[in-house]
């Protein structure tokens, strides 16, 4: 993503929100009170002094890891360094995506990294967010554009929104 930052922004008009989430499933029979506290460990246990961050769960028991930095180039470092601190935590296995929020158009936008696929699915809400309802034909220009320079899954089945994202 850190490789990309210059061609969201200058050739693509697309901003960071200055924010990222990793989105973490919880181990069967986990509380999302003891998923948050896990993830928690994982981040003190290693040296990421420097990472701004915060934990919160959804509706789903599933945790949200959101970071903040200033640069998506930063926003990009500060996720490899939370996958070598959930390496170390035991958490790896249980991250489902990672999400980056943009701003397009006056619009928000969203990349999702799925650890599943091994690469990036686009997910546009419909403007307005009409009743969950998604922007296929600009998910699918998303793709599109960036396809050469970004890691993609161009089959559509692989795309998915998350909806409540705390990003």
């Amino acid at each position: 993503m850190a490789e990309v930052a210059v061609i969201f922004e200058q050739q693509l008009d697309t901003y960071t929100t200055h924010e990222a989430g990793v989105l973490v499933r919880p181990s069967k029979d986990q509380s999302a009170s003891q998923l948050k506290a896990e993830i928690e460990r994982a981040m003190t246990a290693t040296d990421r002094t420097k990472i701004r961050y915060g934990v919160e769960t959804d509706d789903t028991s599933h945790a949200w890891l959101v970071l903040r930095e200033n640069a998506l180039a930063d926003l990009a470092g500060a996720v490899a360094a939370v996958g070598e601190a959930f390496e170390s935590g035991g958490v790896i296995g249980r991250v489902v995506a990672v999400v980056y929020p943009f701003t397009w158009s006056h619009r928000r936008v969203y990349w999702i990294y799925q650890p599943r696929i091994q690469g990036y699915t686009p997910f546009a809400p419909a403007e307005g967010n009409r009743d969950q309802e998604r922007d296929h034909p600009l998910e699918v220009r998303m793709e599109s554009a960036i396809r050469r320079n970004l890691p993609t899954s161009r089959d559509i089945t692989n795309w998915y929104p998350i909806w409540g994202m705390p990003v």
